[in-house]
């Protein structure tokens, strides 16, 4: 009888032990926590290109020609929904090369480039106000404190900015005015982000 008794409090034994070892299961088959692939604003313009790298299609450019038709366009919040920009010759300038294509719901913060109709190749011209056409990548991004990143590069950022140390710039207040130009000529052969578009695409 001690024998018969014994098994099934061994069989419950293993079975407890199987359901903690099954992917995403804690005690009571709740979820195990995982990490998070969320963006946040990265809020530095540090060591950006190593972030964001270049693309294939990025084509140089000189932020000073950028001399054709502005835009005005005005953010009420961080993220605005750019995803990539490079600079110009010189590290001088910033222009836009990644828009995410989509709005997912009205006041999407991610969604303002999209609805505001800004277009890769538009160089960042003035931020409330200031000529940012000609200055240095790094001020610019750091004025704009607008990049998406992965998380798991917090850490990155924080010794990106000791090593240059500190930031080029603070952050423009929001709500944030900018005025974007195109340059005369110049042929933008970047990717235009569809509707489908989702983070793990990149």
């Amino acid at each position: 009888m001690a024998v018969a008794q014994r098994r099934p409090i061994l069989a419950l034994c293993l079975a407890g032990t199987v359901l903690c070892l099954l992917p995403g299961q804690g005690f009571v088959g709740s979820p195990v926590g995982r990490l998070s692939t969320s963006r946040v604003v990265a809020r530095v313009g540090a060591e950006y290109q190593e972030r964001q790298s270049p693309r294939d299609a990025d084509l140089p450019f000189d932020a000073a020609a950028a001399t054709g038709d502005t835009v005005d366009v005005s953010f009420k919040k961080r993220p605005f929904g750019i995803l990539r920009y490079t600079p110009g010759n010189g590290g001088k300038g910033a222009m836009v090369q990644e828009v995410i294509g989509k709005s997912r719901y009205p006041g999407d913060p991610q969604g303002q480039g999209f609805a505001a109709g800004v277009k890769g190749g538009w160089v960042v011209k003035t931020i409330n106000g200031q000529d940012v056409q000609t200055e240095d990548f790094n001020t610019v991004m750091d004025l704009l404190d607008d990049e998406v990143a992965d998380p798991r590069f917090s850490k990155s950022v924080a010794l990106a900015i000791e090593k240059q140390g500190g930031r080029k710039a603070q952050p423009a207040e929001a709500p944030i005015a900018i005025t974007y130009a195109t340059i005369p000529g110049y042929e933008w052969k970047g990717e235009v982000l569809g509707a489908d578009w989702e983070p793990a695409h990149r």
